[in-house]
């Protein structure tokens, strides 16, 4: 009788914790899971120039740096054209990152890619090259249309006598036909005095290589008086600007040049390392805008505060500097220089 009735209690025990069981509220696996990773993703052209390579180191040190400040992941991605920086954006929206900042190799051609993006409630910084016609998350970059206007002022000035008396004809030498270079003709346009002539305009993919070959032809083939009557030329960017120099100081034809004076965007120090001893020998005077490889930074600095929650939106601009014969040893002395040129990255 005793074994009978132990076993009815313990039967009566099972049923009860089993019945507790089933009324028990579910776990709640949602509080107790491992929050989502927060990935900071920087998705950007390779480098097929100075100053994208010098852009690219930038924005990784800067990235990693930002990871291991704030805590989150971090994937950085180059690529050789659009097709492929698309691909890299359908693969980020996938993996579900946190941010995107982008430097598209060609806006009109990663408007789809873009879109992709915000549908899929992913914040994007766009930087440089912006997509017209697109509103992403927030845009950063240099002051493209106050480069232009900048140099359209300087020309007015330096050309003040000649303009008086009529035209003066220049040269311009563009870097492609993304927005960077339209904003800065755009700019130069709307300063530039109406008798400042562009006789010929190039595209020079951002190549030493190519403007030399760009100049040296259009040296070789223009009739005398057509090279003679060029006073300035008007570059997008250091590196062209060298180009162009080494067709001028090379030039043995029959014509007589006048070029006085030629404009780049950058800053570079092989750029400035030409300013006194080209002034010298060669009486030609130079003039720089900054936009700097490490302005990159910023938009990749944007990127790690909306990881981290912040808000970010609208256009962002980083002012321009004009630098020349009279300011460069000012400028070598900037902290802009001192990270580009002395930090070691």
């Amino acid at each position: 009788m005793k074994k009978l009735l132990a076993l009815v209690l313990t039967l009566a025990m099972v049923i009860s914790l089993a019945g507790c069981a089933q009324n028990a509220p579910a776990a709640n696996t949602t509080d107790n899971a491992a929050p989502a990773k927060k990935v900071l993703a920087v998705v950007m052209p390779n480098a097929t120039h100075g100053f994208l390579g010098e852009s690219i180191k930038h924005a990784e040190d800067a990235t990693k740096k930002l990871a291991e400040k704030y805590g989150f992941e971090y994937k950085f991605l180059t690529s050789a054209e659009s097709s492929e920086q698309n691909n890299q954006l359908d693969t980020l929206i996938n993996e579900k990152v946190s941010c995107i900042v982008l430097w598209p190799h060609n806006g009109d051609e990663l408007r789809s890619g873009a879109q992709k993006v915000m549908d899929a409630k992913i914040p994007l910084i766009v930087y440089d090259r912006l997509i017209t016609g697109f509103k992403p998350t927030a845009e950063v970059m240099g002051d493209n249309v106050t480069i232009g206007q900048e140099t359209g002022k300087y020309f007015n000035k330096y050309f003040a006598e000649d303009l008086a008396k009529g035209e003066v004809a220049i040269l311009e030498f563009k870097g492609d036909n993304s927005t960077v270079p339209q904003q800065r003709s755009d700019g130069f346009k709307e300063t530039a005095n109406k008798n400042i002539k562009v006789v010929q305009q190039f595209s020079t993919d951002w190549q030493r290589a190519k403007a030399q070959e760009q100049m040296e032809t259009f040296l070789t083939t223009s009739d005398v008086q057509e090279i003679e009557k060029i006073k300035a030329v008007f570059t997008h960017d250091d590196e062209v600007v060298l180009g162009v120099l080494d067709a001028i100081i090379n030039y043995k034809g029959p014509a007589k040049l006048d070029i006085r004076v030629l404009t780049g965007v950058g800053g570079r120090r092989e750029n400035l390392d030409t300013f006194k001893p080209y002034k010298e020998k060669y009486n030609l005077d130079q003039v720089t805008y900054l936009f700097s490889p490490t302005m990159v930074r910023d938009a990749v600095e944007y990127g790690a505060k909306v990881v981290n929650g912040e808000t970010v939106s609208g256009l962002i601009l980083i002012d321009t500097l004009e630098i020349t014969l009279d300011n460069e040893k000012e400028f070598r002395n900037s902290d802009i220089w001192k990270i580009r040129y002395e930090s070691g990255i």
